[in-house]
């Protein structure tokens, strides 16, 4: 069958253009059918071309030359002579009350558009685009499930600040989000991970995550085999505790229960004395030295913090641990309390900080991008 200048138009395969009923330059209606005639029993599966009746589906398209098109599908409904039993007939060009390209272009501009906006440009329900998007996710989800992943990240985020938490699996390689887990417990990270099959979690080799006990739990009992790493910005906050205690103790200078007092320099400068040495220019360095120096336990605990930082910046596993041993004896030497804390996570995360330098000095990093496009999402879904 030569096919005429309608179906060239639309461009669908497997589409007969039966009739035009409405040719307006605002609005577009054309009556379609599938050019099969012989359709295979969905029950039996033998082959069968009895119609036994036909309904028209009103499905809505792409815009032809600007014009908002809608197809009117003339479905019919086959009588198998094999088992006797009725079924309406399917096309792949079809999905639900759209076509397939059109839902593609919905769920595309889902990434930029709110879902109020989408609903206006395509007259759709709030409710059916929120549908197609999660329906579509979902494939897309698990197709990348199903490819190996080596590295893989874990974090938190947040849907609504402080209330709504969520989990984020990420491949490392390629990028791509492998699911939005529900909470940040250790049972929604297992129940993840056991959902991918022994087969999936063979194939991981490094987990990178924050410094989640609840993650933790979930690795040693499905990625036991895997090397866990710490990421690095989550250590080196632990890192940064000690410091930023201790100068909120030294800057407060009124008595306790009185109106709060600060000594100015050390509480106008509180990002300054976090900096590396090595991201300071000369003139801050300066600034920065006359300000830590005005108390020695201010001082020392600078002192420590830029040791920690140095961990990081270490070249080998060997390095780095000697590092660490030397921030030790230092600290034992004016053991001030509040690094207290910080020893205390080193001897119970020493082993996932190391690993850092063993696998290439991976991070979270490309994840908390992810997580800041799932902020910007969920805003423009509301």
């Amino acid at each position: 069958m030569i096919p005429d200048s309608m179906t060239v138009r639309l461009k669908l395969q497997r589409i007969r253009v039966v009739e035009v009923v409405v040719d307006l330059t605002e609005r577009l209606e054309i009556v379609v059918s599938d050019v099969h005639s012989l359709v295979t029993c969905p029950l039996c599966g033998c082959k069968t071309s009895k119609v036994h009746g036909t309904r028209r589906v009103r499905i809505k398209d792409l815009p032809v030359l600007g014009a908002k098109t809608t197809l009117i599908w003339l479905r019919r409904r086959f009588s198998c002579d094999n088992c006797g039993e009725r079924h309406l007939e399917t096309h792949p060009a079809f999905e639900g009350k759209m076509t397939r390209r059109l839902a593609r272009a919905i769920v595309s501009d889902a990434r930029q558009l709110s879902i109020t906006e989408i609903t206006r440009r395509y007259g759709f329900a709030w409710s059916t685009i929120m549908a197609l998007v999660f329906t579509w996710s979902e494939r897309v989800a698990e197709h990348r499930r199903k490819q190996r992943c080596r590295v893989l990240l874990i974090d938190e985020t947040s849907l609504r600040r402080r209330h709504r938490y969520v989990t984020v699996v990420l491949n490392a390689e390629t990028g791509e989000a492998l699911g939005v887990v529900e909470h940040r417990s250790a049972k929604a990270l297992r129940a993840f991970l056991a959902k991918q099959g022994h087969r999936w979690l063979k194939g991981v080799e490094v987990v990178v995550t924050d410094g989640s006990d609840a993650y933790r739990a979930a690795i040693q009992t499905h990625l036991s085999h895997a090397t866990h790493v710490v990421d690095r910005f989550h250590a080196v906050r632990w890192f940064a505790t000690g410091l930023i205690e201790v100068r909120r103790r030294i800057q407060r200078t009124g008595d306790k229960g009185e109106r709060p007092a600060f000594d100015p320099s050390i509480f106008r400068s509180p990002y300054l004395q976090l900096t590396r040495r090595d991201h300071l220019s000369d003139a801050q360095y300066v600034h920065l030295i006359g300000v830590v120096s005005q108390d020695p336990e201010l001082w020392h605990a600078w002192r420590l913090v830029q040791m920690l930082y140095g961990v990081y910046e270490a070249n080998t596993e060997t390095d780095a641990t000697a590092r660490i041993e030397e921030f030790v004896h230092k600290w034992a030497e004016l053991p001030v309390p509040e690094f207290k804390t910080v020893l205390k996570v080193l001897a119970k995360w020493l082993p996932e900080i190391l690993a850092f330098h063993r696998e290439d000095r991976i991070t979270n990093g490309r994840l908390e991008g992810q997580n800041r496009r799932i902020d910007r999402d969920s805003g423009l879904a509301a």
